[in-house]
């Protein structure tokens, strides 16, 4: 071990008022919250050896917009004098929160006052971890996490909400899913002060009927897990959730209630497993590195978007204010998407990717759902210590995969663009963000995992 290693915790309650609106699910739901049934955080974990250092912060949200992170990233600079690329902002990803990305159009107004006040807690949380900033020692568990997801792009006509409650439905393609999660405790003074939680899983047991702010099975399960460890504080990273949906997803009230104790206990106990069984991890490198890399857009065609725009207006001329239609609401976000597009045409965008390295580990990060295959793809490359996460430093959507775009239906290559207000990616994007992630990782010096 190696005694100069640093590590030190944060979290902060952010959970927001009730009766804000939840983001997620679809276009205009009106979802405004009628209970706080868990708390939200912002829990991080800063490390230090030396002058190598960085400090990850892990938010019980769906995503924050680009204009939030930065913003956490400047207070907490001017705080402590860490420089950007120290600082990586990542979220949970579940869909029983407000919306926290201004950029997304229809799916749950921002509240202006939370999203004022929100970076200024998650700043918190990253400089009261690197107060903490103690020696410590690190210990690392694979353990086996199936059936608690399965691969949506693949057709599943057996599954039902009401087998998976029974525990008689688990998909015929495990090697399309995270089977395994990753657990990483940090002891100082020989008790367990924190640990992270790295898996790959939409947070969406509780579905689009949802009215109660929580963070989901992922969100339950780490408190839960905390209480065995009274002060430790508990990180969930998400992984290659773009095509990985629960097994267990828009269900009716009472057994979304069912189902969410279900999954957050049965994660729980994957979490527990891997604090109890983890072995020495050797830590003596810490290293921060970010890079940006162009990713194209799929080129402008002003005319026909003018029409398609001429056929929504024609589908919103129709309705009435009452109209609750799907196609009228999407109606209203293709309206928003497209005016903004002719607007002001979107250029070439950027890929912000950072990664962080803790000795033999490593965690990549991209502001992108990001698929499974790329995530299989990448530890091809970097090996299976080396973790890709989504939904970091903010929320670009999804990196489809190049099949996706031969459908023109496809919703994470066609919809979630106009949702954002911006042009698709071209069907490069799989390669681009791969390369991304991959130019992140600058080259380190090899080490055995464990001592």
């Amino acid at each position: 071990m190696n005694p100069s290693v640093q590590a030190g915790f944060g979290k902060v309650d952010i959970s927001p008022r009730v009766g804000i609106e939840l983001g997620g699910y679809g276009p205009y739901l009106n979802r405004h919250s009628t209970r706080l049934m868990e708390p939200l955080y912002a829990r991080a974990m800063a490390v230090r050896n030396g002058s190598d250092r960085w400090v990850l912060v892990s938010c019980d949200l769906q995503g924050l917009g680009a204009v939030q992170v930065a913003k956490v990233r400047q207070l907490v600079g001017a705080a402590t004098g860490w420089q950007e690329h120290e600082i990586m902002v990542h979220s949970t990803h579940t869909h029983s929160v407000p919306c926290t990305a201004p950029e997304l159009i229809g799916w749950g107004t921002p509240d202006p006052l939370y999203l004022e006040v929100l970076p200024r807690s998650i700043a918190k949380a990253c400089m009261d971890a690197i107060d903490d900033l103690s020696s410590a020692t690190f210990f690392h568990a694979e353990v086996a996490a199936s059936g608690f997801s399965y691969n949506r792009e693949i057709p599943a006509p057996t599954r039902t909400n009401e087998l998976v409650l029974a525990g008689k439905w688990i998909t015929e393609f495990p090697e399309e899913t995270d089977t395994t999660a990753h657990v990483i405790r940090v002891e100082r003074d020989g008790r367990t002060c924190g640990f992270l939680t790295y898996f790959s899983c939409h947070p969406v047991v509780a579905g689009q009927r949802n009215r109660e702010i929580h963070g989901d099975f992922v969100g339950i399960a780490t408190n839960l897990a905390e209480q065995h460890y009274p002060g430790a504080t508990g990180i969930f990273l998400q992984g290659a959730l773009g095509d990985i949906n629960s097994n267990f997803v828009h269900g009716q009230e009472q057994e979304t209630l069912r189902a969410l104790e279900d999954f957050g206990s049965r994660f729980s106990r994957v979490i527990l497993e891997g604090l109890q069984t983890g072995k020495p991890l050797k830590v003596t490198l810490i290293r921060a590195f970010a890079e940006e890399s162009p990713c194209r857009l799929a080129p402008l065609q002003a005319e026909r978007i003018k029409a398609t725009l001429a056929e929504q207006e024609s589908i919103l001329k129709e309705a009435t204010p009452s109209s609750d239609l799907t196609e009228v609401r999407m109606a209203m976000v293709y309206k928003q998407a497209f005016e903004k597009i002719l607007h002001d045409p979107p250029q070439a965008e950027m890929l912000s990717a950072q990664s962080f390295v803790l000795g033999p580990i490593s965690f990549t990060g991209l502001p992108l759902e990001m698929m499974h295959r790329i995530k299989r793809r990448f530890q091809a490359e970097r090996g299976g210590l080396a973790l890709l996460l989504s939904v970091t430093n903010g929320l670009m959507g999804y990196a489809p995969l190049r099949e996706h775009y031969l459908d023109p239906c496809s919703y994470p290559a066609h919809l979630v663009p106009y949702m954002l207000g911006r042009l698709p990616f071209t069907p490069d994007i799989e390669d681009e963000a791969l390369a991304a992630a991959l130019k992140a990782c600058k080259p380190i010096e090899n080490q055995l995992p464990y001592v």
